[in-house]
């Protein structure tokens, strides 16, 4: 079932098609979703989705995602996910992740896949590329958006925009259950500096069906520096746990190459019903 597959590998499927829509801005997830919205604002945001471009905070990590589901028999599924992360002091953000096969697929041998996204807001592209059968598709993305200047601590980096229409105590009818927001104040996370906020939405009873309210809390630590989510932790009675958090932190300018395509890819033009062509 779906929700069984780790948030992280959702967002990277789900990427492709979004890739193919130049400036796309789609909505956040609910709240309600597996993986809360700690880890779909940093992906969304890395992926070009939110607008935004970073320039002059430079890192690579990795991203894990854990995700813990109890069913009503005592059985633990669990599932887990490493996506290598980088962006560059342009802007530029490239994301490596490998997929297992899981239910049909898994049985049937086939092994991981992996997927490569680049998003280029400097030459106004993005790509998404199949190191397996030596496949690239890009795409033209509008260049616009907000831009945010990083820096070191104290750089008076801004935080994290907020959604348009939110506030803090209450989200409205219209996008999810209420929501009480808790400060958490600052802490040292990966050696980064990161603040904290808890965010308890409750479910009334019968909203969904639910003989008793129900509460799903996220836990987010954001970083004004580097301008994205360093760890999340959310919990919903529905479809589990899930963390994820940004390990083996780097802040050194990444290796140029990694944000072009290697030469020899066969080329697909996103949305121009051209014939594939090689790369020189």
């Amino acid at each position: 079932m779906i929700r069984f597959v780790s948030p992280i590998a959702l967002i990277l499927l789900a990427g492709a098609c979004a890739f193919a829509q130049p400036g796309h801005r789609g909505p956040a997830p609910g709240p309600g979703g597996p993986g809360g919205p700690g880890d779909f604002a940093f992906l969304r945001g890395e992926f070009g989705f939110s607008g935004k471009v970073v320039t002059g905070a430079p890192y690579s990590a990795q991203a894990v995602t854990e995700f813990t589901q109890t069913l009503a028999d005592g059985t633990h599924i669990q599932r887990s996910s490493t996506a290598s992360v980088a962006r560059d002091s342009q802007g530029r953000t490239r994301t490596e992740q490998s997929m297992s096969a899981i239910g049909p697929l898994s049985a049937s041998g086939s092994g991981s896949r992996t997927t490569v996204f680049i998003h280029d807001p400097v030459g106004g592209m993005s790509y998404v590329l199949d190191p397996t059968a030596g496949t690239v598709r890009e795409t033209q993305v509008a260049s616009k958006g907000p831009r945010f200047q990083g820096g070191g601590p104290g750089s008076g980096a801004r935080s994290a925009p907020r959604p348009r229409g939110a506030a803090d105590a209450t989200f409205g009818s219209r996008r999810g259950p209420a929501a009480q927001t808790e400060d958490l104040g600052t802490q040292v996370i990966q050696g980064v500096s990161a603040q904290g906020k808890r965010v308890t939405r409750t479910i009334p009873v019968g909203q969904a069906g639910n003989d008793r309210a129900l509460d799903i809390v996220t836990e987010t630590w954001f970083s004004p520096d580097l301008q994205v989510v360093v760890m999340s932790k959310t919990g919903d009675p529905r479809f589990g746990d899930s963390v994820y958090r940004l390990t083996n932190i780097s802040r050194v300018e990444p290796d140029p190459a990694q944000f072009t395509v290697p030469s020899g890819y066969t080329v697909q033009q996103g949305r121009t019903g051209r014939g594939p062509r090689p790369t020189q």
